[in-house]
């Protein structure tokens, strides 16, 4: 029976996504904050023509609409993959359909030709919050810790690092429903950390998910059971990568919708 679950697992691993509603919300929530008047007024509009009306909601949207078949070409932008055993991705492991570097820098320009287009600022956001999920920039062969079978608190059913990244740990911190703790997040970030974080390129952005993702998988065990002491070492390095994704996107919308 355990066979067959995670057989199941690895089946429907592919539909794994970044960071989960909470995540992409909590990041496009933060960095709304961190903007200018002007700024804030443009992402109001744009979100307006979305088929949602808050910014945090909307940011979902690219996960929403990529098995569909107009938005199919996106879906392999949500991640980039390097070798197995690398610390650094590289620009030329970009394919050439495109990966999440080539994509967030695609809707970087649609949205400098034209400060109407709700969708690109929705791929941009939600492009940007997945970079900062270690596993966004991972290895090919597990599809992104997707093919890790793990347990998360529990032996009864399997889920794998890309589910415990993207949800699982959110969820058990309390994030989901508790506003006030993502409040204290975002109340968290200090002037001297936005300073810092808004140095570097999107490819240094990339590397530091990489070199967390090595770190995972020098702890990875198959079927490992991932509990309290795991959520210890790394709630910090999930927390602060949320936090730097809200002030980088807040960096690149300033940039293309401020002052």
């Amino acid at each position: 029976m355990r066979l067959a679950l995670i057989v199941l697992l690895l089946t429907l691993s592919s539909y794994s996504y970044g960071f989960g509603r909470t995540g992409h919300a909590m990041v496009c929530d933060m960095a709304l904050q961190l903007l200018s008047a002007k700024a804030q007024q443009q992402v109001a509009s744009l979100v307006e023509a979305s088929p949602h009306h808050e910014f945090g909601a909307a940011c979902a949207w690219p996960d929403e609409v990529r098995s569909q078949e107009e938005f199919r070409w996106t879906a392999p932008h949500h991640y980039v993959n390097m070798p197995r055993g690398e610390k650094q991705v590289k620009a030329e492991y970009c394919p050439e359909h495109g990966c999440i570097l080539s994509a967030i820098s695609m809707m970087q320009q649609r949205l400098s030709a034209d400060s109407s287009d709700w969708q690109a600022l929705l791929f941009l956001a939600h492009h940007l919050g997945d970079l900062h999920q270690p596993l966004h920039v991972s290895y090919a062969d597990d599809l992104g810790g997707n093919r890790t079978a793990v347990y998360f608190y529990s032996h009864e059913l399997p889920t794998n690092l890309h589910g415990v990244w993207d949800s699982n740990m959110l969820h058990k911190l309390g994030y989901d429903e508790d506003f006030l703790l993502q409040e204290q997040l975002f109340e968290q970030i200090t002037a001297e950390q936005r300073a810092s974080w808004q140095q570097g390129e999107v490819l240094d952005w990339a590397n530091e998910s990489a070199a967390i993702t090595y770190d995972i998988y020098q702890h990875y065990r198959p079927g490992m059971l991932i509990d309290d002491a795991y959520l210890e070492q790394y709630q910090g390095v999930l927390l602060t990568r949320l936090q730097q994704a809200a002030v980088r996107l807040a960096l690149v919308l300033e940039q293309l919708l401020g002052e």
